[in-house]
């Protein structure tokens, strides 16, 4: 299942980028959640995918999020690592960031059932500053 999960997981990743919401929804477990650290202004545990567009709702306010490139994706069985960056622009101080990144997610029978981001908080929160 390894790489059905990883199949997946891109799949989320193409699918958020294209707004295609149905598609999501089809692919998250009944209970998902997001966890991401509180220290960023969108941080904080989402449920399901009313939560999920919450969380992406609050990135969005503070990021102009232009790109989102993979480096790796690592099988660790039921996960699947991401490793990249986030790169674009914040939204109140018109500053560019280039943020590493490693994303989690937990993926059971199919379904995504976590997601955590995990960013170098110093960095993106040195962006947000005015």
């Amino acid at each position: 299942m390894s790489q059905e999960n990883i199949e997946l997981v891109k799949s989320l990743y193409a699918a958020f980028f294209r707004r295609d919401v149905a598609f999501i929804a089809s692919k998250l477990s009944p209970d998902f959640e997001v966890v991401q650290s509180a220290q960023v202004p969108w941080g904080g545990h989402y449920r399901g995918i009313t939560g999920l567009q919450e969380f992406f709702g609050k990135l969005a306010s503070h990021l102009n999020n232009a790109a989102l490139p993979v480096d790796r994706y690592l099988d660790a069985g039921d996960d699947v690592v991401v490793i990249g960056r986030t790169q674009g622009t914040a939204k109140a101080s018109g500053k560019p960031f280039d943020v590493p990144l490693v994303h989690v997610w937990r993926v059971r029978n199919g379904l995504a059932e976590r997601f955590n981001p995990y960013i170098d908080n110093p960095t993106m929160l040195a962006s947000l500053a005015r």
